[in-house]
């Protein structure tokens, strides 16, 4: 019998592989598992310099290979074996698939050229296309990163099935930007450091509970979620989430009367539902139970609240841009209701004055964790005779085809091209790097060429993505900028000053840690998918300031 030829990959970084020849003399039988184990083993030490294996999986279902009979009906010419220092396995388990509704042949596309891109983040968004149920369109946007199990920087397009985890725990979490009366003289500089001095009574919890209620109340009504989540409304929170205050260095013409002109200042918050999201994934996901179908109970339950995070996001987002605007603007009395001063005004009347104020000031406002019911495949809005797509009562994505049947667009870490309200075209939307660095005004371009959208998946990058995990940045930028404040601009005349009083975190998000912006954004364009119409750069970068109380 001739030697059986195998791939030994690592677990956790899938594109690390080194093939194996398996000896006849220790084919799959009872007897010899163990010795097939050992050579995997010892490959995995050598060629792929794991220090302690101890777990082995068959690559694509996840089955962890413990008995002999697993390994007897395992080991076969070229199956993959992927070996874990104790981690669990990255990826889909094939157990949490419904039978005969997975699409082994979803169509998988990268928008990445000039974007460095990691494998293990391909082989996530791949393995969750082909595994998961009803995804018939899956896109890595150039921003595409790996997460825990599903990669960051991605679209699903599903029929029929809604799966929680692809939008993951910061169900909600999004960008919003708004206009600031600040003129550009007011942070060039070393002024940039004077605003930063005023950014103070951000953090904790914004008022008493009944005002948190009052302001979570929209028109679609409470999204209150109760005292123990509403307590983080208007904080910006940990992770990569922040607020700047920018500059609009260029302006394309095209945006005028829309977005924000040449040298003004605006604001942009990054933020999502805090740990009222995560609380919802918890209780509606399990390892073995990951997605609902469609009219499901369950599926109608998570939906709820689903959009109910998203609600609860975007009035932090506006709470967390009131708090600023109460200390940049502090003339201005309709910001008043930003601090934390008892008063006695009518909470209802100046709630809803200040949101009238605030909508005149707020340019964009989007989700990049959440999943949207639309019709699918997108065409062009009637009456559209030209590459780009025009504004029309029926909007871009009521298309009214009779083809036309509707999915549900999952999005993690992505950006969407149209209004979910009115389903018309977006006209702007931000491209963030990190601190320090551009970001960059994205305009979203439909053609035949991208078939309305349909290549892109109705998204676009969300930021630069990361390039290094959390853990590399910190080990290895704390060593190279050991003798730097980072903190501080570095010789920039127009540098950012950075509010950031965790320690860890200022590594973690270093500029370093992500990938190049322009690249990013040149991927975007040379798919034909959008337009960099300007940029904007941070003069305060604000993570968290540790404040007495």
């Amino acid at each position: 019998m001739p030697a059986t030829r195998v791939t030994v990959a690592l677990n956790a970084k899938q594109s690390q592989k080194a093939p194996l020849l398996v000896p006849a003399s220790a084919s799959p039988d009872p007897s010899s598992a163990a010795s097939i184990q050992s050579l995997v083993f010892k490959a995995a030490q050598s060629k792929l310099r794991l220090k302690k294996p101890s777990r082995i999986y068959v690559g694509g279902t996840g089955e962890e290979l413990i008995t002999e009979a697993d390994w007897k009906s395992t080991i076969r010419r070229d199956v993959t074996l992927l070996v874990s220092a104790g981690e669990e396995y990255v990826g889909v388990k094939k157990e949490s698939v419904t039978p005969g509704e997975a699409n082994p042949e979803c169509a998988v596309h990268v928008l990445a050229e000039k974007a460095h891109v990691d494998e293990l983040s391909v082989t996530q968004l791949a393995t969750a296309a082909h595994t998961l149920p009803g995804i018939i369109h899956a896109v890595g946007q150039p921003d595409l990163h790996p997460g825990n199990k599903f990669p960051i920087g991605a679209v699903f397009v599903s029929r029929k099935w809604v799966h929680p985890p692809l939008i993951g725990g910061d169900i909600g979490c999004g960008m919003a930007w708004y206009k600031t009366t600040l003129s550009r003289n007011q942070v060039d500089g070393d002024k940039g450091k004077r605003i930063a001095e005023k950014l103070r009574g951000l953090e904790g919890p914004w008022r008493t509970q009944a005002d948190r209620e009052a302001w979570l109340q929209d028109a679609a009504g409470s999204c209150s979620a109760g005292e123990e989540w509403d307590q983080a409304v208007g904080t910006i929170g940990a992770g990569n989430h922040f607020a700047e205050i920018q500059v609009v260095e260029e302006s394309c013409t095209s945006i005028d009367g829309v977005g924000p002109h040449k040298d003004d200042v605006i604001l942009l918050v990054h933020s999502g539902s805090r740990g009222y999201g995560g609380s919802i994934l918890k209780k509606y996901t399990t390892e073995s139970h990951i997605s609902f179908e469609e009219d499901s109970e369950q599926m109608k339950a998570y939906m709820e609240e689903h959009d109910k995070a998203c609600r609860w996001a975007k009035a932090n987002r506006d709470l967390i841009a009131l708090r600023f605007l109460s200390c940049l603007e502090p003339g201005e009395e309709a910001w008043d209701l930003g601090r934390n001063i008892p008063n006695s005004v009518n909470l209802d009347s100046a709630i809803s004055g200040v949101r009238a104020k605030m909508l005149q000031r707020k340019v964009v406002d989007i989700w990049h964790n959440n999943v949207e019911r639309v019709k699918w495949p997108p065409c062009p809005p009637t009456g559209s005779t030209s590459g780009a797509a025009k504004k029309t009562s029926t909007g871009l994505i009521e298309g009214g085809e009779s083809f036309q049947d509707y999915v549900y667009v999952h999005r993690k870490g992505a950006a969407p091209t149209y209004n979910a309200s009115t389903n018309l075209p977006l006209d702007i939307l931000p491209l963030p790097g990190s601190r320090g660095t551009p970001t960059l005004m994205l305009k979203p371009v439909f053609s035949a060429e991208t078939c309305w959208g349909l290549k892109n998946a109705l998204s676009l990058a969300h930021g630069a993505g990361r390039s290094m995990s959390r853990a590399k940045a910190l080990s290895s930028l704390s060593r190279k900028y050991r003798d730097r404040n980072l903190l501080e601009p570095s010789g920039a005349e127009d540098g950012t000053w950075v509010v950031c009083d965790e320690k860890d975190l200022v590594f973690e998000e270093a500029p370093d840690a992500y990938k190049d912006v322009h690249a990013v954004g040149e991927d975007l364009v040379r798919e034909g998918v959008a337009e960099v119409v300007g940029w904007c750069k941070a003069r305060v970068s604000y993570k968290v300031r540790h404040e007495r109380r």
